[in-house]
């Protein structure tokens, strides 16, 4: 997949981008409430607004049909509320401080009020999401929220195992992140009435765009700059995930340079060790070869869009694809 022009994200966007201030208020008219509380960490949480990735791939796969229905506004308002459900359980399980540059709610506030805030919003999504009315959304946001959960439990179990297999970690990725990317673009293709040979292209390029962005997110856990970045470095690692790059790297050691680096883990990197291990990943090229995942994942998900006749939307999802491949962020 030979490199192209870089594109910002809002440039890519630019032929779903009128809609998007749509979801952003609907997202705040179906988590509206009376309650004081849920309304000042609702109002905190989503005004530092993240790349908003899931929506605009809804309204990419209804933009096909042509038909962005008050539905589909609905709908992509509703993956976004999941997704933020998930982040802030997520913070509270690794103990994260921060997040797009901000005190994450659990530091902000307490774990007790992020877990119940975390559960409304996941209610929430569900109950707007039974409101479209449409058998097929409905029944593909509970069984990927059900992966998605099960993807989490996984990741939880796995923790701190340094003999982590590939294969499981491509399996977690894949329920904990492609799948709900997946059925953004599969649900925003079902409202739109496309033809099921492009709904599954669209499930299937999804996926495949979903795993390549979770390989280079990890890969961003120790290759980004933190203020760029805007989460903490090396997070996923003090808590104890074990990402491809680290994966590659320890299926290259001899076990006394594994041992090494699991003690040294275990104890907590500080920011010249986690340098060191940094120059290690560089050094044995784990980095590269996690990033070339990331590439034969974006090169199957090119494939998938050739069900569909060139148009703007097409070309859009194709920039995305060089987009993941360049991310600092």
């Amino acid at each position: 997949m030979g490199l192209k022009i870089s594109l910002s994200l809002e440039e890519i966007y630019q032929p779903i981008q009128s809609f998007l201030p749509q979801v952003e208020e609907r997202v705040l008219e179906i988590l509206a409430t009376p309650n004081e509380l849920s309304s000042e960490v609702v109002r905190y949480f989503f005004k530092s607004k993240g790349k908003y990735l899931r929506p605009a791939l809804v309204l990419f796969g209804a933009s096909f049909g042509k038909n962005i229905s008050e539905n589909v506004i609905s709908t992509a308002a509703a993956l976004e509320i999941f997704h933020s459900a998930t982040l802030i359980h997520d913070d509270i399980i690794d103990s994260a401080y921060l997040r797009r540059n901000l005190p994450t709610v659990n530091a902000k506030w307490n774990s007790q009020v992020a877990v119940l805030v975390g559960d409304y919003l996941h209610d929430k999504a569900i109950g707007a999401i039974f409101n479209t009315k449409n058998d097929r959304v409905i029944a593909g946001f509970l069984n990927t929220a059900g992966v998605v959960c099960d993807g989490e439990i996984m990741e939880l179990k796995e923790k701190n195992n340094f003999n982590l297999k590939e294969e499981t970690y491509f399996n977690i990725i894949e329920r904990k992140t492609a799948a709900l990317l997946a059925t953004c673009l599969e649900s925003g293709a079902v409202l739109a009435d496309l033809p099921i040979e492009q709904i599954l292209a669209l499930k299937k390029f999804g996926l495949y765009f979903g795993m390549a962005f979770q390989i280079l997110d990890d890969c961003l856990d120790f290759m980004g700059k933190e203020n760029e970045f805007g989460k903490t470095l090396g997070a996923d690692l003090q808590a104890g995930v074990l990402t491809l790059p680290l994966i590659r790297l320890i299926a290259l050691l001899d076990e006394s340079r594994k041992a090494e680096i699991f003690s040294r883990v275990k104890s907590g990197l500080n920011h010249a060790q986690l340098d060191d291990l940094v120059r290690l990943l560089e050094e044995h090229e784990a980095l590269d070869y996690s990033i070339q995942r990331a590439r034969d994942y974006t090169d199957r998900a090119l494939l998938e869009l050739s069900v569909f006749p060139e148009s703007p939307i097409r070309s859009s999802l194709k920039a995305l694809l060089y987009y993941v491949l360049q991310r600092n962020r």
